[in-house]
C-alpha cells in the first residue's frame, strides 16, 4: 500500500481535490480517517471528513498505545490510529489523507519513505487570503489561518511533488491523478544499501557506501557515498540511487548504480 498525502495552506484546495479524488477513483484510493478533538462544522460527517472524538477517548487512545501519528493545529489534536491503518490496508487500495509538514515527518519516519508521497497543494497567497476572508470563521479564527498560511507556503519545497492549483479544479485534478498514478505504477525499490560496499556508476566510477540518512526536512532518505578514486564525498536520493538511467543514444535503460562483487 502507498499512501499519498496532500498538504497545502488552508482555502488551497486540498479537501476538495481530496474529495474529488475519492469520488472519480474510489477503486484504488481509500481515504485514511483521522481523529480529532476539534468541534464537527457545518455539513461535516462523522467517520468522512474525521473522526470526531471527545477529549477523553483521545486519553483512552493513548493510554491503549493506539495513535500511530498525532500533530496539533490551533490548539486541537489530529492524528492517526493504528486500527485505521489495518482497517485501510485490508481494502487493498491506497491510502489518502490529508496531513502538515509534521504529520508527513512523522509518518515518512516509520514507514518506507517510498510507499509515503506527499504533495503541496498550491495556490496563490492573495486567492487563499481572499476566500479565509468570505468565510463564515470568526475574525480571530480568520487571523490564524491566514498568518499560518504564509508560515506553510514555504513548506512546498519540503514535499516530493507540487500540484498547482492556480486555473481550474479540472485542471489540478489532473495533475494530480498524473502523480497519483505515476507512483503507483513505479517499480518498488528492493535494494538494501550498506556501509562499506562499493557500487559502480554507469559512467565507470566507483564508490563506497559511507552510510544511509534522512534529510531533515522531509525525511527523504538519503545514500551518503564517496568517490574512491578522490575521496570526495556525495549525498543523493536513495530513490534516485537505486533507480535507472535512460541512455538515449544507446537506446537502452541500465541501473543507475551496480554493486561491485568482491572478486571484482
Amino acid at each position: 500500500m502507498k499512501l499519498f498525502i496532500l498538504h497545502g495552506p488552508s482555502a488551497s484546495g486540498k479537501t476538495i481535490l481530496m474529495n474529488y479524488l475519492l469520488s472519480e477513483d474510489s477503486d484504488y484510493l481509500e481515504p485514511i480517517i483521522a481523529f480529532t478533538t476539534r468541534r464537527r462544522q457545518v455539513l461535516e460527517k462523522q467517520g468522512r471528513n474525521y473522526n470526531f472524538i471527545t477529549r477523553q477517548q483521545y486519553l483512552e487512545y493513548c493510554r491503549a498505545g493506539k495513535i500511530y501519528e498525532e500533530i496539533k493545529y490551533l490548539d486541537e489534536s489530529y492524528g492517526v490510529t493504528s486500527d485505521e491503518l489495518e482497517r485501510v490496508n485490508q481494502t487493498k487500495k491506497n491510502g489518502l489523507a490529508i496531513m502538515n509538514i509534521e504529520g508527513i515527518r512523522i509518518f515518512k519516519s516509520k514507514t518506507e519513505a517510498q510507499n509515503v508521497i506527499s504533495i503541496f497543494i498550491y495556490r496563490d497567497l492573495k486567492d487563499i487570503i481572499s476566500s479565509i476572508m468570505e468565510s463564515d470563521r470568526t475574525p480571530e479564527e480568520k487571523g490564524r489561518r491566514i498568518e499560518l498560511a504564509k508560515e506553510e507556503m514555504p513548506e512546498m519545497s519540503n514535499c516530493d511533488y507540487i500540484v498547482y492549483n492556480i486555473g481550474t479544479l479540472a485542471d489540478a485534478y489532473s495533475q494530480l491523478k498524473k502523480i497519483i498514478q505515476k507512483e503507483i505504477n513505479a517499480r518498488p525499490i528492493n535494494m538494501q544499501i550498506r556501509p562499506g560496499e562499493r557500487y559502480r556508476h554507469f559512467k565507470g566510477d566507483v564508490y563506497q557506501i559511507i552510510t544511509t540518512a534522512l534529510y531533515t526536512e522531509n525525511y527523504c532518505p538519503l545514500v551518503v557515498y564517496k568517490d574512491v578514486s578522490s575521496g570526495i564525498d556525495y549525498a543523493r536520493p536513495y530513490e534516485i540511487f537505486c533507480g535507472k538511467k535512460e541512455l538515449k543514444r544507446e537506446n537502452r535503460i541500465v541501473n543507475r548504480f551496480e554493486l561491485v562483487k568482491e572478486t571484482e
